[in-house]
């Protein structure tokens, strides 16, 4: 009976290291992964690379491990260890739309906690790229040159409590940019203005079937109907104000 319990305990003791064992490899194993979707130079919003991540280095920091991993696949936050000269150094980071050719990559870089809004956002490219635009203003283009198309806004008013969040209001031309760190985010146009879309010269004034045709909509868009309609490249209009206004947007809920 000794021998028996003795068995048991001796059983238990290695169940549980191999659990153990299995959860700590599970957990280290996110390293790679996630160390593989941030590859290449990451540029903030005048063109200077902020990270540049060449194998397991950083900056050419060697790489510890990326820890408390939360989210998955192209979208995640993490926080990324290196060794500097001084000893260890955390990056906390958010990795967005991290999917291969995506032309809305984002790195949030933190600083020294988990805030969003209080991040640095950094992209693939010096210029941002974007798929559809209005009156030449795209989704990530930085605030210093729409400034330089279009010159300061009418208005602009924050959208608390998110304090990197402003909305640049243009009312004669019916054009409304909310830029979230420096960068256009959303671009809205109005019935009551003059402006359209650059690549089909559409406005709040063609019929929801023209989108459809125009941009390969899976369905016609609804007026009043929460919904996103993807025209590529992760960029998606809304049609929930229309014929008042139409959305034009990286997110899709």
């Amino acid at each position: 009976m000794k021998r028996y319990k003795k068995r048991l305990v001796l059983l238990v003791a290695v169940f549980m290291m191999w659990c153990f064992g299995s959860v700590v490899m599970a957990y280290y194993d996110a390293t790679p992964r996630i160390v593989s979707k941030l590859q290449g130079a990451w540029y903030d919003a005048d063109g200077n690379v902020v990270l540049d991540f060449k194998g397991n280095t950083v900056n050419g920091c060697a790489i510890v491990g990326a820890y408390h991993p939360a989210g998955g696949g192209s979208n995640f936050s993490c926080i990324i260890r290196i060794i500097e000269a001084d000893g260890y150094r955390d990056l906390p980071v958010i990795g967005e739309n991290l999917q291969k050719d995506s032309y809305h990559a984002h790195v949030i870089l933190n600083g020294d906690n988990m805030d969003e809004r209080k991040g640095i956002l950094l992209m693939r490219t010096k210029a941002a790229k974007y798929y559809e635009s209005v009156g030449g203003i795209g989704l990530d283009m930085p605030e210093k040159e729409v400034l330089a198309k279009y010159g300061k806004p009418d208005k602009i008013q924050n959208l608390k409590p998110w304090k990197n969040l402003d909305t640049w209001q243009y009312q004669k031309l019916g054009l409304e940019l909310t830029m979230r760190h420096q960068r256009v985010w959303i671009i809205k146009i109005y019935q009551n203005g003059n402006r359209h879309f650059d690549r089909t010269g559409f406005d709040c004034a063609n019929a929801p079937y023209e989108f459809k045709s125009a941009y390969g909509f899976n369905r016609v868009p609804r007026a009043g109907q929460y919904g996103a309609y993807s025209v590529g490249h992760e960029e998606y209009m809304w049609f929930d104000n229309y014929p008042n206004s139409i959305i034009l947007s990286m997110f899709n809920n």
